[in-house]
């Protein structure tokens, strides 16, 4: 193991982020079929719901008035992946790498989101305790 494998945070798969035109479409399906449940959502500023297995938000299910609903189009936002510890060595790993990045903070909540694009388009949510040394932005 390298020194800097120690200093790793350990990481857990969080969600998906996926829309298919209206959140109901995909209510329908992860509810119907799967029997996820619609539960607490943070007040973010666009229209969407949080689809939960238990008491974890698997499905981020966002609207995109973009998609039509009808077409059986589907939209891969991002994957999310969730860790306890600090968030500034991953920022300084980020800086001095390829990615390029940009750091949010969900609202009404202490977590920081770290997007991370990927080439082809895949983007990676690493969240994270926010405590307030990494700025917003890039």
């Amino acid at each position: 193991m390298k020194d800097t494998d120690a200093a790793r945070p350990t990481w857990r798969f969080d969600h998906l982020n996926l829309s298919a035109g209206s959140h109901k479409v995909l209510e329908d399906f992860f509810g119907g079929v799967m029997g996820l449940q619609p539960g607490y959502r943070p007040p973010f500023p666009f229209p969407g719901a949080w689809l939960y297995a238990g008491d974890q938000a698997v499905i981020h299910a966002v609207d995109d008035t973009g998609l039509d609903a009808g077409s059986g189009a589907l939209q891969l936002g991002h994957i999310a992946f969730r860790s306890d510890g600090p968030a500034a060595p991953v920022i300084t790993q980020l800086r001095d790498g390829p990615w390029p990045f940009r750091v949010a903070r969900v609202p009404a909540d202490n977590t920081l989101q770290i997007f991370v694009s990927l080439p082809g388009g895949l983007v990676i949510e690493l969240d994270m305790p926010d405590d307030g040394t990494v700025p917003a932005g890039r």
